[in-house]
């Protein structure tokens, strides 16, 4: 008696894998499916790679001027080397929105333009 639920279970399972494997509909659904989740892990990696260069450049420039590794650039950092310090520091005053004198990594990446 068990193997002829068995058998008939088998038979039943391929039956239906069949019967879905004609079916044009559901084939067609699913390579639209395939095609949406195709299309959003691109967009994510899309962005993921937008702001994996965004960060690095904001890294590069805090590696460049945060002589004292305290993840903020204080006007001193910031113009270091510069050739005119009167622009540069005029520039500092104008990013650095919360007037803390400190120019954070957000305010880093709003003068980098991102």
């Amino acid at each position: 008696m068990k193997y002829v639920t068995y058998l008939f279970s088998i038979i039943f399972v391929i039956t239906t894998l069949q019967v879905e494997a004609k079916n044009p509909r559901n084939n067609k659904q699913k390579q639209q499916q395939q095609k949406a989740l195709a299309a959003e892990k691109k967009k994510e990696a899309a962005e993921r790679a937008k702001k994996d260069k965004i960060n690095l450049s904001i890294d590069e420039v805090m590696k460049n001027c945060d002589k004292n590794n305290d993840r903020s650039l204080t006007l001193e950092e910031f113009t270091h080397g510069s050739g005119d310090r009167k622009s540069a520091q005029e520039k500092f005053s104008k990013w650095n929105k919360n007037h803390d004198r400190y120019l954070s990594r957000t305010e880093v990446q709003s003068m980098l333009g991102f």
